[in-house]
């Protein structure tokens, strides 16, 4: 099979590109054209800052995003994070020149873009070290430079890093989930401490010795730290939170199956059967078909434990924008003050944004023709006509 690769060379104000076949290149040939190639990608960088400042002068930033989408088919995400990093070269002509001519990469680019957002920052000595420099070297560099000119011992650098603190926890195309988070120096020498020590200490602790990767150790470490307690004695107890595990009763063969989390996510049966070990068993009866559950009422305005879970089963999170269920409360369809029961029918799950969309922009809890669950309508939206009707 033959591989194609890229040369890339500069014809006036552009750049254009020939598909090569590289299977009889030597190594210094190739090495010319991953050389060549980023040259080209630095200059593309650079052109696409300057055309999504256009863009957005002309128009907006909501625009601007919205052609990047439909035009490059990015990823909001994605989009998000051109859109910023067009806005930080707008603010940083030299930089962006040196990025055009390739004297800077852009992750050089990226590191001084942010730098100018966050403090004091003399563009054409920090150019002048990012031309020689690598991002590692050039990152070091611009703190050190950063904290000097700002002249408080990095007081007012430190107070901008507690407020940009964020975390997230999202899911992956594969089904895998992603903890992203960003901390200050402080939380973050206690935490790669505390992370550290875990990791060790699974590491002395497994007498087998088994070839784990040390990057299976640490996320293991992470997940002990969040979601238990380690008395003094050594031994580990839960967090006071629930994980709602989900299976059917075959009463012919007398055993449990289909199990899942209460989104759907099936587990395997040894891990399953792992969890359970150390669960409390709630039963409940639900329909087999909506998993609405039979029965479960209330004399109180908030649901028992027992009611919760059965409508986190049923709903598996917000109905209107499937927000995890921890975010979420139980609105009641009629209102309690108005005679409305606590029970299943009466209750869905919606997180606090939806709620106030309920409250105070008059969204409608409706039952869907088509799939005979809840939903939020705006009101704005006619409702759905049954699908025999369509």
């Amino acid at each position: 099979m033959d591989f194609g690769a890229v040369t890339c060379g500069n014809a006036g104000n552009g750049v254009h590109v020939d598909a090569v076949d590289v299977s009889g290149l030597d190594d210094g040939a190739l090495d010319l054209r991953l050389r060549q190639i980023g040259q080209a990608r630095n200059r593309l960088e650079g052109f696409l800052a300057e055309v999504v400042a256009e863009k957005t002068r002309r128009s907006s930033s909501f625009d601007a995003a919205n052609s990047l989408k439909a035009e490059l088919r990015q990823s909001r995400h994605q989009a998000d994070r051109t859109m910023r990093e067009a806005e930080q070269l707008e603010k940083l002509a030299a930089t962006r020149d040196a990025l055009v001519g390739s004297r800077i990469n852009t992750e050089h680019a990226r590191i001084l873009g942010t730098a100018a957002q966050n403090g004091p920052l003399d563009e054409a000595k920090m150019l002048e070290a990012a031309e020689t420099q690598t991002p590692e070297q050039l990152r070091k560099t611009v703190r050190d430079h950063q904290n000097e000119m700002a002249g408080d011992d990095g007081a007012k650098r430190f107070e901008r890093q507690r407020k940009a603190r964020t975390a997230r926890f999202s899911e992956r195309d594969d089904g895998m989930w992603q903890l992203f988070a960003l901390f200050d120096p402080v939380a973050a020498a206690r935490i790669r401490k505390a992370l550290n020590k875990a990791t060790d200490d699974d590491w002395r602790t497994d007498n087998r010795r088994e070839h784990t990767a040390d990057r299976h150790r640490r996320a293991d470490a992470l997940e002990r730290l969040i979601t238990r307690t380690i008395s003094a004695d050594g031994s580990e107890q839960p967090h006071g939170t629930t994980l709602l595990l989900m299976a059917d009763y075959d009463l012919i063969d007398d055993k449990l199956g289909r199990p899942r989390l209460a989104d759907g996510t099936p587990l395997p049966p040894n891990e399953f059967h792992r969890l359970a070990c150390d669960a409390d068993i709630l039963c409940g009866l639900f329909k087999e078909a909506s998993t609405e559950p039979i029965w479960m009422g209330s004399t109180s305005r908030h649901p028992n434990f027992a009611l919760r879970a059965a409508l986190e089963a049923r709903d598996g999170g917000c109905i209107g924008c499937r927000k995890e269920p921890e975010w979420c409360v139980s609105h009641h369809i009629v209102e309690w003050q108005h005679g409305g029961p606590t029970q299943p029918d009466n209750l869905v799950l919606v997180c606090h944004d939806c709620h106030q969309k309920v409250h105070h922009r008059n969204w409608a809890v409706e039952n869907h023709p088509d799939t005979g669950r809840q939903y939020l309508r705006p009101p704005w939206q006619q409702p759905p006509e049954p699908a025999l009707r369509r």
